[in-house]
């Protein structure tokens, strides 16, 4: 039995099959000893006449090649063994010999064709003559020709070897699973020379076709055709090798070396330089800390060896970019790194006084430091189902500590210049909040103990009769405001008011009834949920209210806008409302944004009333802004609006007008003064100048800083 293959010597019970010797153990004539296992058969015939003269055969006939060769990591060779083995031995003198064909060769699972082995050595057997050639389709895809010296303990070996499109697929494994689909073709020459434990290998190869995968951020980079790759020694080394990933096409430039040992132990010592690169193509998984799509614009090392690699990556952001971070499953998060179980073993060398020392980290460990600038979102994934987040686009900067054991720690500032937050709740409730510039989270290790702040605004159209002495029978323009601040995991909302265009007694009633914090939070949760404030003879028409917004959102997103900007469209539907002060009709409406110019800009909405009696008449607000000059400070405003009171009875009412305005940037009044009489504003625009990575760090206030491990540590 050999490799839990059991074979039958003289199944067939030949008589033949036999061992001749004479007495003196010095003649034996071998008569076709036959091995066999399941139609594989494996012949042994020859004679020795004495310690000098030997002529022994051993002949293959359909042995599989797995059955016979020992086991290799990371190699799986399999394939179909014929031909003969030879040792002759005449007078002392060797001649031994060998040709075999292995038909249907695979390795790892991959089809190389048909390999041929002629061997042949000296009289002393301490030279052999090589000459190898794999053939797939007619094509001659390796050769390998030279001599195997083992006259000394260290057996020297000289082989000239030529590739010419030879499959790369094999060499998977050695990728120890952190690097996979490996693949490729490659055409070239090089010398094998040297010790044969550890020959030096050296020569130049192309490329074609090549690529590869890096699983745990789900990308995938091919390589430029006809990609130069230099052999010296045990390394191959790249010179500006152009790499795209596969999805979006994006480009870097690679450089260093993949070195080996024997072609085991394989080590990467390669820097990566690019303009932008997809490094990050995750979709959601409830088992992931994070995921999204990143871009980057910078420099990477990749170091280590396969099983245990490193990536460090310093540089910034790049258009693209959409970095999530799930609230859900909050146990599953942090960092574990420091959590290890001890084994058995462990336990009695700790109990004996021996030092138990731990296992080294295997698999994939990032270290990102980044400068996030407004080409990526950073998004707080609260409820995945119900569509619940907070996302947003700014400035900061990152350190990202990740591996493949759970780790996941954030180091950093962000200054959100804009964003959303889309409130979700119950199926038919969902509001987008849009988020006020100048909010920020702060990251000190665990990504969901953050610090926020930051508030967002939802702006809406809602009666207030219910908060009026004097109710009025119209909707006026709402603006709720969530402050978020403490904790990201837990944060404390605020909730305040504004009413814009309002008349200012409506006003400071509305801020006189939402004056306490309890009043502010009661209204607001019901202007989200039901787009309408409270009261307890309308909670009919605020659900009502809620199933219309969710139509409103439907219409909007099938009209959208044309992608230039320069006109949206979007359908509008206010349920009315009745209660025992004041009742409104339903309206039917349709909201217009367009840009016919560079210095024409027109907004409004126009309505119909359902239902009432004044079903023809047509209701809406109108303004357009004319800027006047090339800056854009100096504007003509023409506006038509519907009235805010509207009376029992009466028809509708607006009121127009026209005005000019002005803009100023000033810091002191004796600036704006010199500004005035001398006719330059602030706002005027500059030169463009090209941006440097200092100078986009130079948009971070003052006031934030970023803490390094470094920092960390020394604190």
């Amino acid at each position: 039995t050999f490799k839990e293959n059991t074979w039958t010597i003289n199944e067939e019970k030949n008589s033949a099959n036999k061992i001749t010797f004479d007495r003196n153990l010095v003649t034996f004539d071998i008569d076709k000893i036959v091995m066999t296992h399941f139609g594989e058969k494996i012949e042994l015939l020859g004679t020795i006449d004495n310690a000098d003269t030997k002529d022994i055969n051993l002949n293959f006939t359909d042995v599989d090649l797995t059955k016979i060769t020992p086991r290799i990591d990371s190699l799986t060779l399999e394939g179909n063994v014929n031909g003969k083995l030879k040792i002759l031995q005449q007078e002392g003198i060797y001649l031994p010999s060998s040709n075999v064909v292995i038909s249907d060769l695979r390795a790892n699972n991959y089809e190389l064709g048909e390999l041929k082995a002629n061997v042949s050595g000296n009289e002393s057997l301490t030279n052999y003559v090589v000459d190898l050639s794999l053939k797939n389709d007619n094509l001659k895809s390796l050769g390998a020709k030279g001599t195997i010296d083992v006259s000394d303990s260290d057996s020297d070996i000289n082989l000239d070897v030529t590739f010419d499109e030879f499959l790369l697929n094999p060499l998977n494994p050695f990728g120890e699973g952190v690097i996979t689909n490996i693949r490729g073709l490659v055409t070239g020459k090089a010398k094998v020379t040297g010790s044969l434990k550890e020959p030096q290998i050296d020569g130049d190869l192309l490329l074609d076709n090549a690529g590869l995968t890096i699983p745990y951020l789900n990308v995938d980079y091919s390589f430029d055709f006809d990609s130069k790759v230099k052999l010296e020694s045990q390394k191959f080394i790249f010179q500006d090798v152009e790499i795209t990933d596969s999805e979006y096409f994006s480009k870097a430039t690679l450089n260093g070396f993949i070195g080996h040992n024997n072609f085991s132990d394989w080590k990467l010592g390669l820097n990566i330089d690019t303009s932008r690169l997809l490094v990050l193509n995750t979709d959601y998984n409830e088992e992931e800390l994070y995921y999204g799509t990143a871009f980057v614009n910078g420099k990477a090392d990749i170091l280590g060896p396969t099983d245990a690699l490193k990536i460090v990556f310093n540089g910034s952001t790049a258009e693209g970019t959409v970095f999530k971070i799930p609230l859900s499953d909050l146990e599953t998060y942090g960092d574990n790194s420091y959590i290890h179980f001890l084994t058995p073993e462990e336990k009695n060398a700790r109990k004996n006084g021996e030092v138990v020392r731990l296992n080294d980290f295997k698999g994939l460990q990032l270290e990102f430091n980044l400068f996030v600038n407004p080409y990526a979102d950073i998004e707080i994934v609260i409820d995945k189902n119900s569509g619940s987040t907070i996302q947003g686009k700014g400035n900061g900067n990152l350190l990202f500590d990740i591996n493949t054991n759970g780790k996941f720690r954030m180091f950093g500032d962000f200054q959100i210049s804009e964003g959303t937050y889309n409130f979700a709740y119950g199926g038919l409730v969902q509001k987008e909040l849009s988020v006020v510039p100048g909010g920020s989270m702060r990251w000190e290790g665990n990504p969901l103990k953050a610090q926020i702040g930051l508030t967002a605004v939802y702006k809406t159209q809602a009666n207030p009769s219910v908060l009026l002495d004097n109710p009025i029978n119209r909707n006026i323009d709402v603006e709720v405001k969530i402050n978020l601040a403490g904790q990201l995991e837990q944060p404390e909302p605020d909730f305040t008011f504004n009413f814009p265009n309002v008349d200012s007694n409506i006003r400071s009633e509305l801020e006189y009834r939402l004056e306490t914090k309890e009043s502010r939070e009661f209204q607001a949760l019901n202007v989200l949920s039901f787009g309408s404030f409270a009261s307890e003879f309308n909670l009919g028409q605020s659900a009502y209210g809620t199933i219309s917004d969710r139509v409103n959102s439907l219409f909007n997103s099938i009209l959208g806008n044309d992608g230039t900007d320069k006109i949206n469209i979007g359908v509008n539907y206010q349920a009315g409302q009745q209660t025992t002060d004041y009742e409104t009709n339903d309206e039917i409406g349709l909201t217009l944004s367009t840009k016919i110019s560079d210095r024409v800009l027109i907004n409004g909405k126009v309505g119909v009333p359902i239902g009432g009696v004044n079903e023809t008449v047509i209701a809406g607000d109108v303004q357009i802004d004319v800027l006047l000059n090339e800056e854009g400070t100096l504007t003509a405003k023409f506006f038509n609006r519907e009235n805010n009171i509207r009376n029992f009875g009466e028809e509708i009412g607006y009121t127009q007008g026209i005005g000019l305005s002005y803009n100023v940037e000033f810091d002191t009044f004796r600036e704006l003064v010199q500004i005035i009489f001398s006719g330059k504003n602030k706002k005027k625009q500059k030169p463009k100048e090209e941006k440097t990575e200092e100078d986009e760090e130079k948009l971070l206030p003052d006031f934030i800083t970023v803490k390094s491990k470094t920092d960390k540590k020394s604190n």
